[in-house]
């Protein structure tokens, strides 16, 4: 098994969101949601959290 974790930025009309459990993403995507991106580095996550923030703002979701 991998000890590698990853970062999951989802987004939806109300909230953007970093899953480390893929559980949480099929859930959120289930919902909704969608995938902004992936990372395996938590301060990259945050990044594209900001990254997310701008290009749905700019593009009013």
């Amino acid at each position: 098994m991998s000890d590698v974790c990853r970062f999951y930025v989802v987004y939806n009309e109300f909230t953007i969101t970093i899953c480390s459990v893929f559980d949480d993403v099929c859930e959120e995507l289930a919902v909704g949601g969608t995938i902004y991106g992936y990372t395996d580095n938590e301060d990259v996550a945050h990044s594209m959290m900001m990254e997310c923030y701008q290009h749905l703002s700019t593009n009013n979701m």
